[in-house]
């Protein structure tokens, strides 16, 4: 009896000391565990952060040298609004806490957002007493659509629903050569067959025996189309197109640019899931060239518009966002016309779900804005890899020639 009495003390001994131990080894696991999430959590915010920064300054920073902020401003919708959240979280732990420095940094965070995405002021009031407008479309339908004659068809039905008054085309082959494919029946531009039973003629003066790679259409009378070289003048399409014509009989001058791809590799595309290191590299490389070649037309093209006597219209694909430098330094002293889509977005590409706004159209001071729409489209047959922007313009009531 007393052997197993002196037995039971020790064994509870033994399972207390177990246990605190546990409870020891346990604390110390969560308290390393907190101290990792803790660092994961700092280093993820700052990333976020840092990445959000970049891209914000992306348009500001000389692309000679800051050509790579760019590829953070492509996801700088999103990263907005992470950060946004980010800031509400931060002003309200201060607001509870009493650590003033929190709301202060939270609300710089939000300040920033709301500088770049709150809503904007239009420059002017739109005019009730005239209504006459000017329906303007800008829309990407490269070749490999246009040249199918079912998706041609589906371009019309769809130019004729959307009735705007003059349709600018990018990717879109418009040949003034009498026989531009020997052998074959001479089309000038499959689509523009049928756009001319609508109504839509190319204007009365254009460049005899060359090709039109941004073909400008009208239901209204265009004067003339001349064409202007871009760099790097590698292939025939390196050039944008100056289009004048008469509204509400004010001369009106319209450019319409296709501004350098982002290149041509695509390692998302490649074989396996996401492509390799090299591919990655050598995405970056031609990104790199690509982002020049866009400032360099940018310039150009900016410096043309800066020489223009007349009210001026840009539309076209510009490869870039409103958070790009290219964009940023075409649109000084014009006004985008934020159009919007779905939910109230206006991405343009791709079609099916548009994910970023690379098509735009800007606008002088002359005029003000309506209204504007970036409308979906039907999937079968495919009319083209971007969705159009439709906008509705008429004269600014202060403007005079």
């Amino acid at each position: 009896m007393g052997e197993t009495r002196g037995t039971e003390p020790s064994r509870r001994g033994r399972v207390v000391r177990v246990r605190t131990c546990t409870h020891f080894l346990k604390g110390i696991f969560v308290a390393i565990l907190r101290r990792i999430l803790r660092v994961l959590g700092w280093g993820a915010t700052i990333l976020l952060v840092g990445a959000f920064l970049v891209g914000y300054a992306a348009p500001y920073l000389p692309p000679a040298y800051f050509w790579w902020t760019n590829l953070f401003a492509v996801p700088l919708v999103p990263l907005a609004g992470l950060v946004g959240l980010l800031g509400l979280g931060l002003v309200g732990r201060g607001v509870s806490q009493r650590a003033w420095g929190w709301v202060a940094v939270g609300g710089v965070l939000l300040g920033l957002v709301g500088v770049r995405f709150g809503p904007s002021v239009w420059s002017g009031v739109a005019s009730v007493n005239s209504e006459e407008t000017l329906r303007l479309m800008s829309f990407n339908v490269p070749m490999t659509f246009g040249r199918r004659d079912a998706s041609a068809r589906a371009l019309t039905r769809f130019v004729e629903r959307a009735s705007p008054d003059v349709v600018a085309f990018q990717e879109s082959w418009m040949s003034t050569k009498d026989n531009p494919w020997p052998g074959r029946e001479a089309h000038p531009w499959p689509p523009r067959l049928f756009l001319e039973d609508i109504g839509y003629s190319p204007p009365r003066a254009h460049p005899r025996d060359t090709m039109i790679c941004q073909p400008v259409l009208g239901r209204v009378p265009l004067d003339s189309i001349g064409l202007r070289s871009l760099p790097p003048h590698t292939n025939r399409c390196g050039h944008y197109t100056r289009t004048q014509f008469r509204w509400g009989k004010r001369a009106v001058v319209l450019y319409n640019i296709h501004l350098h791809t982002i290149g041509s590799v695509r390692p998302w595309k490649e074989a396996g899931r996401w492509g390799s290191l090299e591919q990655w590299g050598a995405f970056v490389q031609d990104y790199r060239r690509g982002m020049l070649y866009r400032a360099q037309q940018a310039r150009r093209i900016r410096r043309h518009i800066e020489q223009e006597t007349r009210p001026v219209l840009v539309v076209g694909d510009f490869n870039s966002t409103p958070h790009q430098w290219a964009y940023r330094h075409l649109a000084q002293e014009l006004q985008s016309v934020h159009a919007r889509g779905t939910w109230g977005w206006g991405g343009t590409f791709p079609a099916r779900r548009p994910v970023v706004q690379i098509d735009h159209i800007l606008v002088g001071p002359a005029w003000e804005v309506v209204g504007a729409r970036v409308p979906a489209l039907s999937h079968s047959p495919p009319i083209s890899d971007h969705r159009p922007i439709v906008a509705r313009l008429r004269w600014a009531t202060d403007y005079s020639e």
